[in-house]
């Protein structure tokens, strides 16, 4: 999970606290912080244009990569280029409900 400031309200908030770290308490997850929004940048570079609308809000001037989930398949490195998602959806909140459907789906495969 990557961090960064992206809306006038988070800068209030400041950083992320332990609380809201602990929304996503599974010991695989790791969270970094990106105060530049160098991920965002990097992935909005690197996807091919068909995905971006899945991880990008594109109505802004610049499109930026953020309030997105993605899902890869096992084995997927980032290399020279930023990995092409096998899911994904933005916002998080409006696409929960299909992220735990592909979760439950992935499960079943193990």
């Amino acid at each position: 999970m990557v961090w960064a400031y992206f809306t006038p309200s988070d800068r209030k908030i400041g950083l992320p606290g332990t609380k809201v770290l602990m929304r996503v308490p599974d010991p695989r997850a790791v969270q970094f912080w990106d105060h530049d929004r160098l991920l965002s940048r990097t992935m909005v570079h690197d996807l091919p244009a068909e995905a971006l609308p899945r991880v990008a809000q594109m109505d802004a001037d610049v499109p930026t990569a953020w309030d997105f989930v993605a899902l890869f398949r096992p084995g997927v490195r980032w290399s020279d280029r930023f990995p092409s998602p096998d899911w994904a959806g933005r916002p998080i909140a409006d696409v929960a409900d299909s992220l735990a459907r592909h979760l439950a789906a992935l499960e079943r495969t193990r």
